[in-house]
């Protein structure tokens, strides 16, 4: 679980090539079709920049195929010292030459520009698709992460926080004071960290988080525009919620995501990049798991599935049926029952089919079994999250909000999402229903 601190001489020599050059437009190098592209979008002008590091070097030291185009996204390193040179971001292309040598180019050389916007990230994928075209493409997303919660709103210091949601989602005042609420009835408030600090955050890599710019999943679907991908992986923490994967279904065929936090070490990404060319999206989760399960301690972390995401309608479909039978006993019930993902007092992670298994009784969720098991293709944890037990047999690879009617200003953002829209989780007040 070490950071690497050895770089090879090679890597070290061509990112001294990388850091010297000039700007490279599009129009300069245009790159013949290929089979594939992985464009790799690290938003790490932030405290993870010497993980990002480390992740470069295992992508550089890991496969690269005969006929596609690694590109990785990121702000200027210099790996030997792990420091961030400037923040200036780069296009980086990684491939074979014609004679079948590995060649790692800077491709683009972009003015400054905050990674966390919608209008970066679609510039990024534009240009990518411009230089390296392909049949294919697939994208990571590597940054911090909290699922779909809107911004503030998982710390009271915004200035450190690992949200992923448009500063104006929430106000300052709501961010505040949700620790503080009330919960009524059956929603106890989990513990809280000793004196507010979560003693294992060196541990973990919270999607995007830049200047205190974040950016929300309606912003990557934006972003991603009239772009398919083939796959999606979503390199950061508590990113494999079902109101994530739903809201992205039409940008891709498939996501990887981890519906607990992951730890900073990230994706073996000497591995798994073989498998993204491969189509072995099953077994990029499997690679993951592998990793942490060999590892001790705390570090036999993890929690990770992939989605196809053409199964995730008739997900919805039964999930609106049971929601309208069932939805009363919401307010009632006791997640204190429920498989979590989150750590001391984040209470908006749930074990998706565990919840709706308390809600409904399992016999009422057969049918959404058998939908879920169409729709998550592989599923893997340790049953470790850090200090956070995860039973095996109720982990479902997604994870759900539990509507709190006490937290009013989640339940007016979560009404926007289509996940929402779709199974009628919370009803509109204006609704007749």
């Amino acid at each position: 679980m070490k950071i690497c601190r050895h770089i090879a001489t090679l890597f070290a020599l061509a990112l001294v090539a990388l850091s010297s050059c000039s700007k490279v437009e599009p129009k300069d190098v245009v790159f013949e079709e290929k089979d594939k592209t992985i464009l790799l979008y690290f938003a790490s002008h932030n405290n993870l920049y010497t993980d990002a590091a480390a992740n470069i070097v295992k992508i550089i030291n890991g496969y690269v195929p005969d006929n596609g185009n690694i590109v990785l996204y990121c702000n200027n390193f210099d790996l030997e010292t792990k420091q961030m040179k400037d923040t200036l971001p780069l296009l980086v292309n990684i491939c074979k030459n014609k004679h079948g040598n590995v060649q790692i180019d800077t491709i683009y050389r972009f003015p400054y520009q905050n990674s966390c916007t919608k209008n970066s990230m679609r510039s990024v994928i534009n240009i990518t698709k411009t230089i390296c075209p392909a049949k294919q493409y697939g994208l990571v997303l590597w940054s911090h992460g909290t699922g779909w919660l809107p911004a503030g709103y998982y710390t009271l210091n915004p200035s450190s926080t690992t949200s992923v949601m448009p500063s104006s989602a929430i106000s300052e005042e709501d961010s505040q004071s949700r620790r503080q609420a009330s919960l009524a009835g059956n929603r106890p408030l989990f513990p809280e960290p000793p004196g507010g600090v979560d003693p294992y955050a060196h541990m973990v890599k919270s999607f995007g988080s830049e200047l205190k710019t974040e950016m929300s999943i309606f912003d990557i679907q934006e972003a991603v525009g009239e772009t398919h991908f083939d796959f999606i992986a979503l390199d950061a923490c508590l990113m494999g919620g079902i109101e994530v994967v739903f809201q992205l279904k039409d940008c891709c065929d498939y996501i990887i995501s981890s519906p607990a936090e992951i730890l900073t070490d990230s994706f073996p990404y000497d591995k798994v990049i073989q498998r993204m060319f491969n189509e072995d999206y099953a077994g990029v989760a499997k690679d993951f798991y592998d990793y942490y399960n060999a590892q001790s301690g705390e570090y036999r972390s993890a929690t990770i599935s992939t989605v196809k995401c053409s199964e995730l309608g008739a997900v919805a479909q039964e999930a609106r049926k049971l929601f309208d039978q069932y939805r009363s006993g919401i307010p009632s019930l006791d997640v204190t029952q429920v498989q979590r993902y989150f750590r001391f007092n984040d209470h908006w992670f749930y074990d998706f089919k565990d919840y709706m298994d308390n809600l409904c009784g399992k016999s009422e969720t057969v049918a959404l079994g058998e939908a879920l098991k169409k729709a998550v293709i592989a599923k893997y944890t340790t049953g470790l999250m850090i200090t956070l037990e995860i039973d095996p047999a109720k982990f479902s690879g997604l994870s759900s909000y539990i509507n709190n009617p006490v937290e009013a200003p989640l339940t007016s953002f979560y009404q926007k999402y289509a996940w929402n829209e779709a199974v009628r989780m919370i009803v509109p007040e204006t609704s007749t229903e």
